[in-house]
């Protein structure tokens, strides 16, 4: 039976997480056929193995070299016979049995929209920011270090807290590759899912190269995905602003205002403001928490103007 839902997941030493991944998806009601392609971007630390040995249903293919998010992506799509693919980062768990089946019913209800994400949250519920937003423009990055996503009606980089609470489907430029259903023609749109991007950043590039092909592109406040960000990396890593930079430049070339100053000038102020009040508030409150937030804010801080000055140079 040729499967309706084609699910690729993509591993780069992910032991730790694969077997809850596909476990909980195993435990998952998906009332329809469907296959699961993994493809491991040498890993070289037994997690291709690992999946051969404990999941003989799942279509794995073990690559020689890192391809990257996108690449490896391209690489399981090419072999993958759905006409509806999901993207699973293997630290991304299906923790509501239900998530699936409702990605796949607004898909069904709204033909005009080709990506829906579901809302990612941390293991304790807390909603994690960065699982969908809208375009890397001048206005959007400035609203995003001014903390004013959300408040007003103005949308950031990011979909805030309060905007990831509305109470039905919110449209959104972008959602995040940990959890990412697709419609194929939608895919075949944009050229499929290549990108000039190694890591970071493609599921950026994705959403709004839909939006121009005349997707819609929808976000889902329920049900819940948990996403332990950073299963094979680490969660408070600056390189997120790399991928970012690279969108803002592919997005927003021979347009005006387009000099990188207006991404990193804008952060980096932010980040700077943000450490300073995180470092007062931590040392007043005696709030360890508080003092890490500044550090990873000094840390994106000193990332984003080294960004600048690499343009500039």
């Amino acid at each position: 039976m040729t499967p309706s839902l084609s699910i690729l997941i993509v591993t780069y030493r992910s032991g730790a997480d694969i077997d809850t991944c596909l476990a909980l998806l195993t435990a998952s009601r998906i009332e329809r056929a469907y296959e699961v392609i993994v493809v491991d971007n040498a890993s070289g630390d037994g997690t291709p193995e690992r999946i051969a040995a404990r999941w003989p249903e799942v279509r794995l293919i073990a690559e020689t070299r890192n391809h990257g998010f996108a690449g490896a992506n391209a690489v399981a799509y090419a072999a993958c016979r759905g006409a509806t693919i999901l993207l699973l980062n293997p630290d991304a768990y299906l923790r509501d049995p239900h998530a699936v089946a409702a990605a796949l019913a607004h898909l069904d209800a709204h033909p005009d929209v080709g990506a829906v994400g579901l809302r990612l949250v941390f293991e304790d519920g807390r909603h994690q920011v960065g699982d969908a937003g809208f375009e890397p423009r001048p206005l959007s990055v400035a609203v995003h270090a001014a903390g004013l996503s959300g408040l007003f009606g103005l949308r950031g980089l990011y979909l805030s807290g309060r905007q990831a609470r509305a109470g039905g489907p919110v449209a959104v430029d972008w959602l995040c590759g940990a959890f990412l259903m697709l419609r194929r023609e939608a895919v075949e749109a944009i050229g499929g899912l290549s990108s000039p991007l190694f890591l970071y950043g493609e599921d950026v590039d994705w959403g709004c190269r839909l939006r121009d092909a005349g997707w819609r592109v929808a976000y889902l406040p329920d049900p819940a995905v948990v996403h332990l960000q950073g299963g094979s990396g680490s969660t408070r890593s600056p390189r997120w602003l790399d991928g970012l930079a690279s969108v803002y430049a592919l997005r927003n070339a021979r347009r005006r205002l387009s000099s990188p100053a207006f991404f990193a000038v804008p952060l980096w102020l932010g980040f700077t403001a943000r450490a300073a009040a995180y470092g007062i508030a931590g040392r007043l409150r005696r709030r360890p928490d508080l003092l890490r937030r500044a550090r990873d804010m000094r840390r994106f801080a000193t990332h984003v103007s080294g960004l600048g000055q690499g343009e500039a140079s």
